[in-house]
């Protein structure tokens, strides 16, 4: 079970990524299934890319886990969905890659928040 900061963490990681695209064009097409389908299938795209997993296979992942909860989507919609996420949210790919490094290092939930907060809310070019 996800505690309320680390809810948060992935909260703040999917709103950033909902800045980076017309997100009310694609919500629109899930309104059936309420607001947090969507964003649920974000984080799952998200997490998928930072995982290291292939637009393939988060696709076919996708596509069964609407098939799921009765929604048939054709695989080309799911793919145009996917095809070019791991370029528009590679910030937000980079966050949840980090979230996962820094939680398996033994850092503090309350810590990881602030990177991702910083990270998110004020990137820096070095």
């Amino acid at each position: 079970m996800q505690t309320t900061t680390e809810f948060l963490i992935w909260d703040k990681i999917v709103n950033s990524a909902k800045q980076r695209f017309d997100y009310e064009l694609y919500a629109n097409k899930f309104k059936d299934l309420g607001s947090d389908v969507f964003d649920t299938l974000l984080l799952h795209i998200i997490v998928g890319f930072a995982s290291g997993e292939c637009h393939e296979t988060i696709s076919t992942s996708l596509h069964n886990e609407l098939q799921h909860i009765g929604l048939d989507i054709r695989d080309e919609i799911i793919d145009t969905i996917v095809e070019d996420k791991h370029i528009m949210f590679s910030t937000e790919i980079y966050a949840a890659y980090l979230t996962f490094s820094m939680l398996e290092d033994g850092h503090s939930e309350f810590e990881v928040l602030g990177c991702i907060t910083d990270l998110l809310e004020s990137p820096k070019v070095y």
